[in-house]
């Protein structure tokens, strides 16, 4: 405003001073029926600006005292919150459509025509979904009870740094406590817990988890998995007695669980329990708890002789199957028995062409010392051809 009053000023300046510095000040004639009026253009001017003045000076005394009846206050009162809820409507059906930023922006609006506790929550919601974590936070201060919403608060600060989670651990648990069907807050605890490596929790909130459908059942199998290896090998450290007593202590749905079932395996690779990893294999392929797939993808088929004969009697009711003989060629590499693997493993490239498959034909191929055909290899496994 204070631009436009100097611009304003140095246009009038203009119309002034090139006239009288010429020595013409101009004149305005004003003929109103047979009355005429005729002035100099200055003075018109500046009766012109001091009419304006006048008439702004009774407009608002008048307004003034329009505002002070009962009838004034009560039609503009009804004006401002028509305009302020047609301005959270806006900001509602913006929020509806996923434009979080002319939500925002409406129900800004909303609070300066009216000072609504509601809307002050919208926009806090606003806030936080453009990732405006301390507006949304001093939104919130303006909410009805701001002392009831510690909740909310402490979702937009981790959310805005979830570095924080170790020192606000206890809380969140007070929270979880508190706030047992929270999907996000239950989220944002999986994220804290996953972070610093506190996999008792993260098994702990598994069932919540599934029941509040935090995350798809792929991303959940996989972190139980993660946790439950994480517990398989802490316990493991103990020695294998402690790791065969920790896993018959598990119910029978939980052994049979193909994400845990994967961790038992992965941990008895990684303590070389060959003959405990290869009764888990086999019996989990013969009862359907496991699938051969997910086995050769994660590579955990051991040289045990249950699961070798396992296989070898799969093979002869399917000798074209190619996931067998895959895993009858990673088996073979695990015993070095380079010609079984050759034969298997070449066989299985035609049948299940894959990237594993032409990854452990290169190892084959490499330890008979034939260079070329595992350069070869290794580059359809890059390529993902056949």
């Amino acid at each position: 405003m204070k631009y436009a009053w100097i611009i304003v000023l140095l246009l009038i300046a203009g119309l002034f001073i090139g006239p009288l510095w010429d020595g013409n000040t101009g004149y305005v004639l004003i003929a109103v029926g047979n009355y005429t009026i005729e002035t100099s253009l200055v003075a018109a001017v500046i009766l012109l600006v001091l009419a304006v003045i006048v008439l702004r000076v009774i407009w608002g005394f008048v307004m003034r005292l329009v505002r002070g009846t009962a009838w004034g206050m009560k039609w503009f009162g009804q004006r401002r919150n028509s305009k302020a809820q047609q301005a959270l409507t806006d900001g509602a059906t913006a929020l509806v459509h996923g434009d979080h930023r002319s939500a925002s922006s409406a129900f800004n609006r909303s609070w300066q025509l009216r000072h609504d506790g509601t809307v002050a929550l919208f926009a806090s919601y606003a806030a936080a979904a453009n990732e405006d974590y301390p507006q949304a936070r001093k939104w919130l201060q303006h909410a009805p009870n701001p002392t009831e919403l510690q909740l909310a608060e402490t979702l937009f600060t981790l959310q805005q740094h979830p570095e924080q989670a170790e020192q606000r651990l206890t809380e969140i648990k007070e929270l979880r406590q508190r706030y047992p069907q929270h999907p996000q807050l239950l989220r944002i605890a999986l994220q804290a817990y996953e972070h610093l490596h506190r996999w008792d929790e993260v098994l702990a909130s598994l069932t919540d988890a599934e029941r509040l459908e935090v995350m798809t059942a792929t991303e959940r199998s996989e972190l139980a998995e993660r946790a439950y290896r994480e517990r398989f090998l802490a316990i493991g450290r103990e020695g294998p007695p402690a790791l065969a007593a920790f896993w018959k202590s598990l119910s029978r749905d939980e052994r049979r669980t193909a994400s845990i079932r994967h961790a038992y395996l992965s941990v008895l690779k990684t303590y070389q329990l060959v003959e405990a990893a290869d009764k888990i294999a086999a019996r989990g392929l013969k009862r359907g708890d496991l699938k051969l797939a997910q086995l050769l993808d994660k590579q955990l088929l051991v040289a045990g002789i249950e699961l070798r004969d396992y296989l070898q009697q799969q093979l002869k009711q399917h000798p074209e199957d190619g996931l067998l003989l895959q895993a009858m060629g990673q088996i073979a590499i695990a015993t070095k028995e380079w010609a079984l693997a050759e034969r298997a493993l070449r066989r299985a490239s035609e049948l299940v062409p894959s990237r594993r498959v032409w990854l452990d034909l290169a190892k084959v191929y490499s330890a008979q010392g034939n260079s070329q055909a595992a350069l070869a290899a290794y580059e359809k496994a890059e390529l993902g051809t056949h």
